[in-house]
Order: structure tokens, then sequence, then C-alpha cells
């Protein structure tokens, strides 16, 4: 199915009825990473699932997005799929997770009744914070190699730089995708917790190295209603890695 949401289109699934629980999927997934988990939502819920725009079915954007751009997108949608205005539960990993946490802020016309957070993206923490010199490195760097002369001098190219010194997602990233990247990890939802205060699921891989065990800590301390679920030995695919936990506790949660 595709639906045109602020002029972009964008591919959904939409099956099972009840109440409505909208999954989001990560950086450079698509919705189809859910294919196991809405088996078992539709037995109970009606299940939206959507590829978010550059991902999947759903054509980039004309420009990069912020988070807010995604959200933006994101409210829409539920707008115009929930007429009635119900009650939404809402899944995110990774990248779905910001735009979770951001869609928490927002004054919508639905109720957000739940969330369920899988190693979630959002916190910019002291760590992260110690490796933005490695980016500083990396923009010097990078008009470093933008310089023709210097090009010749050293036979590498700014895309060749990009390509020893970037991470796997950026280097996989078209040029706006990549900028979007950049903009997103900048950002430091951590001020925007403390507006979650629905019951909050939040499912974390133990050896999770993308969004480590520490980010959870940090939401379940901020929001005000949080559980922490930590799968063992996993990492940042923990739904995937250890599916028959993950599924349990999901039954747990939602009553299936």
């Amino acid at each position: 199915m595709y639906i045109t949401i602020n002029n972009q289109k964008i591919s959904y699934i939409d099956i099972g009825s009840g109440k409505i629980i909208l999954l989001l999927h990560g950086w450079a997934c698509s919705k189809e990473i859910y294919n196991d988990l809405i088996d078992i939502l539709k037995t109970k819920y009606r299940v939206l699932a959507l590829d978010l725009p550059g991902f999947g079915e759903s054509p980039e954007p004309n420009n990069s997005f912020f988070v807010d751009d995604y959200v933006k997108i994101v409210d829409e949608f539920i707008k115009q799929i929930n007429t009635k205005n119900e009650k939404v539960i809402l899944l995110g990993h990774s990248y779905g997770g910001r735009i979770i946490i951001k869609l928490n802020s927002l004054n919508t016309k639905y109720e957000i009744e739940k969330n369920i957070l899988i190693d979630s993206a959002g916190i910019k923490t002291k760590e992260a914070k110690r490796i933005s010199l490695k980016k500083i490195i990396y923009k010097i760097g990078k008009v470093f190699y933008s310089n023709k002369i210097i090009e010749k001098i050293t036979n590498k190219t700014l895309e060749d730089y990009k390509k020893e010194h970037g991470s796997s997602d950026y280097r996989n990233a078209s040029p706006i995708m990549r900028d979007t990247l950049v903009k997103s990890i900048n950002e430091d939802l951590t001020p925007l917790l403390k507006n979650i205060i629905k019951p909050t699921l939040l499912i974390w891989g133990e050896k999770d190295t993308q969004t480590s065990l520490s980010d959870a800590y940090i939401m379940k301390k901020e929001m005000r209603d949080a559980g922490l679920v930590i799968l063992k030995n996993c990492t940042h695919f923990s739904f995937i890695e250890d599916k028959n936990t993950f599924n349990a506790v999901i039954k747990s949660f939602l009553e299936i």
C-alpha cells in the first residue's frame, strides 16, 4: 500500500484489527524486518508498519531530513490512517526509537497508550561526545581532501577519504541520506525523556555497541513509567538475535 504524506510517497502495511500498533524500523532497514513480529501482533491488533522516506519502498526525500521531519511524516501518517483518533501503541527499533521519543512530546489528536523502544537511539552520552573529536578530525580531513592540489599530490579523492573513515551506514547511504544521518546523530534527545509519561517497555541487547546498555539505564531513569528487559549476549538487533525471549516479552507486555 502507498500513501502520500507531505509530498512524500510512503509504503506501508496495514493488517489485522483491534487497537492500533505502529512499527517503526531503524536506519538502513525497512518494514519487512518486522515480518515475524507482525504475524504475532495481527492476531490481536491492527498493525501498521511503514517504510520511512529513503528506506525500503519509500523514495528518499528531495532534501536531507532532520529527525523532526520524520516525526512530522509519522504524525501525519497516524492522523490520516487513524481517522477516529483511537489510542495508539508505538514500537520502534534504533532510529525508530528517536522518532517515538519526539512523538511523545507532541500535542497530538490521538493518545499514545504505550511505547516499546528496542535498542533505541537518541542519547548522546559523554562517551559519544568524546568521540566527537574524531568527527572534528574527519571534517578537517574532508576539507583537506576537497582541495584539488592535495588530491593530485596524495592520489586520494574526498570520496576515498569518506570510504576509509566513514561508518558503514555513512558509506552505504546516498548524499542526501548521509546528510540526514549526520543531522540525526548529532541531536541529543535526553531532555525530552521526561515528557514520556506513558508506560514504556525498553528492550536492549546486553552487548549493543551502537546504542549501549547505559543509554537504556538513562532512559529508564528519566521516564516516568519505564521497565527494562535485557537480552543476554545480544547486540543492536536483539529482537532478531533472541527472537524467542523477545516474542515472550512482547506477548506479556501487550497481553497477547
